[in-house]
């Protein structure tokens, strides 16, 4: 697998981690707890500033060239093109549901809660389709000259919480896994 693809993969591990702790969280929501609304907030702040505008614009770049050739695939990539854009409303959408209630805006639980876990469904979703048909179908039939051209045109932001920390931003998300990874 190369270079671009291995990232993207990496990412996908990454970004399934950060949805179970999502989900525990949202666990907690419908239990009635007050769970910590900074992690929650932090964790969609990453989807927004790391997923949303380095990892997803990747994969565009991977399927768009793939689009660009004859073959099969091309209304699966297509869809997951559009998914992208309407993931990031959704992200959106979320993170702003929970800075309301951060703000003491009188929200629905039981709403917030749906639209979380709607979320974390239609990611792991959506990853699962890029993992088993649309990053195989791309490292079928793109070139290595291509791959080199693709990682090269990738936006090149470092991880900012798998990658180079960034403490200031993420710090409850640093928090949550250096714990995680103490037990």
């Amino acid at each position: 697998m190369n270079d671009l693809l291995q990232r993207l993969d990496r990412d996908h591990r990454r970004l399934e981690q950060l949805l179970g702790l999502l989900e525990g969280l949202l666990d907690e929501f419908r239990d009635g707890l007050e769970p910590d609304y900074e992690l929650m907030c932090e964790l969609m702040e990453y989807m927004i500033d790391y997923a949303d505008q380095v990892h997803h614009p990747s994969e565009d770049l991977i399927f768009e060239r793939v689009l660009a050739q004859e073959g099969s695939g091309h209304a699966l990539l297509q869809q997951l093109i559009q998914q992208h854009e309407a993931l990031g409303q959704v992200n959106r959408r979320f993170k702003e549901s929970l800075e309301g209630i951060v703000h003491e805006e009188v929200l629905r639980r039981d709403e917030v809660e749906r639209r979380g876990r709607a979320l974390i469904a239609q990611l792991r979703e959506h990853m699962r389709i890029e993992d088993e048909q649309a990053f195989p179908l791309a490292d079928a039939c793109l070139p290595e000259a291509v791959w080199s051209e693709l990682l090269a045109a990738a936006p090149k932001a470092q991880d900012p919480v798998f990658g180079q920390d960034d403490p200031l931003r993420f710090r409850a998300i640093l928090r949550q896994l250096k714990g995680m990874h103490e037990v």
